[in-house]
């Protein structure tokens, strides 16, 4: 904003103290907390789309301005309920339009760059999150893959046991062919039945 010596100001009473409907221009968490800058920022809100469709074309940007500042007005009541406190005298004065004007296009610029950063965050954690699930689905593969192979060994080191002992019958039977007196209980106890 331009210095306050060269504005065309309106010095408010000295009495002034700010209401919910003004709007507190200025730094720090008092002046953005302002029920009055609230409810500012929420009227500018219904307008980014609009600011945004506007791109390069100044007269449609200066048009959304005027048209935001005219219902704050009517809103109002009164001027345009933007006040700020002179550094020197520390008394309240009101905007200028113009300075109202510039105040009002410099929120609808704000809030344009934080949809846009709101935007890239977003698209950022889908990329995450895209990225988190390929690697999930290649985990699940790899584990699948080390099941197989280990459900592959427990069949080879079975095998290799089967090798080692032979015909379960002939290893029953002994080497020499010797007949054993086997009834079918013992049958069903070497089975695990």
């Amino acid at each position: 904003m331009r210095s306050l010596k060269y504005r065309n100001i309106i010095m408010l009473p000295y009495d002034f103290t700010p209401s919910s409907q003004d709007i507190i221009c200025g730094k720090g968490k008092d002046c953005y907390d302002h029920i009055g800058n609230k409810l500012f920022r929420h009227i500018v809100s219904f307008h980014i789309d609009e600011f945004i469709a506007a791109k390069d074309n100044k007269s449609r940007k200066s048009k959304i301005v005027s048209n935001i500042l005219f219902k704050l007005q009517r809103h109002l009541g009164r001027n345009n309920g933007f006040v700020s406190r002179d550094r020197k005298s520390g008394n309240w004065c009101q905007l200028c339009t113009a300075d109202a004007k510039e105040k009002i296009g410099y929120e609808l610029r704000r809030a344009v760059a934080n949809r846009k950063k709101k935007a890239e965050k977003t698209k950022m954690l889908a990329l995450e999150a895209q990225k988190f699930r390929q690697l999930y689905k290649m985990q699940q593969e790899i584990f699948a893959e080390l099941k197989a192979k280990s459900d592959m060994e427990m069949e080879i080191e079975e095998d290799e046991e089967r090798d080692e002992i032979g015909d379960p019958i002939q290893y029953i039977m002994g080497e020499e062919n010797e007949s054993l007196d086997i009834n079918d209980t013992d049958i069903l106890f070497m089975l695990g039945i």
